[in-house]
């Protein structure tokens, strides 16, 4: 019999553990940078409807560095929760 809230208690370790790491850290620096990405471009596809404009948008926040410590750790922490809830997602329900 599985312990009670087991799922809950990996999610919660998923999200604290995995950015303490060098690997996990990285990878979630990556994934949540391609997210914000993404977000980006389709905010901006919305916005100003021009496709050329949005793809340019797009490829410079994808493959431009975080000009502060502060875009960093956002990126880390949208992509671990983002990781997080999927991992959850995917075995838990």
């Amino acid at each position: 019999m599985a312990k009670p809230l087991g799922y809950e208690r990996g999610l919660v370790k998923y999200i604290v553990k995995t950015p303490l790491t060098l690997v996990g850290f990285v990878s979630m620096y990556i994934f949540g940078g391609g997210l914000l990405s993404i977000a980006s471009g389709l905010t901006h596809l919305f916005t100003s409807k021009s496709v050329f404009e949005a793809v340019m948008v797009y490829f410079l926040t994808e493959y431009l560095p975080p000009t502060s410590i502060e875009d960093v750790i956002a990126q880390v922490v949208i992509g671990t929760f983002t990781a997080g809830f999927l991992w959850y997602w995917k075995t838990a329900l």
